[in-house]
């Protein structure tokens, strides 16, 4: 079954109601697949084509939030090594006072992987210091640096402190350091806000905030990242899968924005962890499938997006999907990300072996 047909079939079973695959090399994209509709509430709604944005979920973390943390270490504003409490002084007094700040990057800060804390947090104003006081509150999963436990609150709270050293809100700080120097058009957060230059595009929709109301589009899917206005290190970026392939060139070592000792330190898997500092790596049963390399790296998006870098191949393969629409109960993908990966990587390796 070709690559195409792959996609058509998923659409027709119900995997996901529209998508976007995209592999190549960091220096050429080979193949390009859209397949699929971005609403089915609609019988106007347009399908789904190159130009759609999706929402991409946790791949913020790796390439706005890791990223703009690796530009900043270069840049001597931050010390990976420094205690939470130097940058967050809330969390000082709290049993966070002392985590270094890479354990948030790779998930072994301690922190719970997940709980609603949105459901009782006022709308803005006051949305954000609520939250923060009831992420600092929160029970702790395990003691710090014993173990890791993927978490969008280490994400959350890296996000605020990189804002605080960067001396500007997250978005800004990945426009000025991501975006502009990578040239970069079709990515970025809020991107229905009146200021946005990716205003009036066509985005995939996701599911409805409440039962009764119309699906959201190019409104960022995730409770805590909407409590915070579309702008948090978990979530919030929207892309095309090109504009993810252009943010994911420089992790495979393409071009001159992150120096190489620095992108070696972030691209290493750290100890007593699958995590490396923003990355997931393969291990049995990935998303990945079975033929990445080791030297892999790679992450998912609640929403139906995924990334995986082949660094010793130098293949990358992009996922972009909406399973969440028109519910997040469809889990399915589950099953078809390593089998479209297998698919790709026995062309990727026949054709350049």
């Amino acid at each position: 079954m070709t690559i195409s047909e792959m996609m058509d079939d998923a659409v027709r079973n119900g995997i996901f109601p529209g998508g976007v695959v995209l592999w190549g090399t960091p220096q050429h994209i080979r193949e390009e697949v859209a397949a699929g509709m971005t609403r089915t509430d609609d019988p106007g709604a347009p399908p789904v084509t190159s130009g759609t944005l999706f929402d991409l979920a946790s791949l913020t973390k790796p390439l706005a939030t890791a990223s703009i943390a690796l530009l900043l270490a270069n840049g001597g504003d931050l010390d990976l090594e420094a205690p939470l409490g130097e940058y967050l002084p809330p969390a000082r007094k709290t049993r966070l006072e002392n985590v270094p700040f890479h354990r948030l990057l790779s998930h072994s800060s301690g922190l719970a992987g997940w709980a609603p804390l949105y459901r009782d947090c006022p709308a803005a104003p006051g949305s954000r210091e609520f939250l923060l006081e009831a992420i600092l509150a929160h029970p702790l999963a395990y003691p710090p640096g014993t173990r890791s436990e993927y978490s969008d609150f280490g994400y959350i709270l890296a996000g605020w402190i990189l804002e605080s050293l960067g001396k500007d809100r997250l978005d800004r700080l990945f426009d000025k350091c991501i975006r502009y120097p990578l040239d970069v058009r079709d990515a970025g957060f809020n991107p229905t806000a009146p200021d946005s230059p990716l205003s009036g595009r066509v985005f995939a929709a996701t599911e409805p905030p409440e039962e009764g109301e119309p699906p959201l589009s190019g409104v960022v899917h995730d409770e805590h990242a909407r409590l915070l206005g579309g702008i948090a290190g978990h979530a919030g970026l929207f892309a095309t899968a090109r504009a993810v392939w252009e943010l994911a060139r420089p992790w495979a070592g393409e071009g001159d924005l992150f120096p190489g000792g620095w992108l070696d330190r972030f691209r290493t898997r750290q100890e007593g962890t699958p995590w490396t500092l923003g990355w997931d790596t393969p291990t049995p049963g990935s998303s990945s499938g079975r033929l990445f390399s080791p030297y892999s790296i790679g992450h998912l998006g609640y929403t139906g997006t995924s990334l995986w870098m082949d660094l010793d191949r130098r293949i990358i393969i992009i996922l972009l999907t909406h399973r969440v629409h028109p519910t997040r109960t469809n889990n399915r993908i589950r099953e078809f990300r390593p089998l479209i990966h297998n698919r790709i990587m026995e062309e990727a390796i026949s054709r350049f072996s």
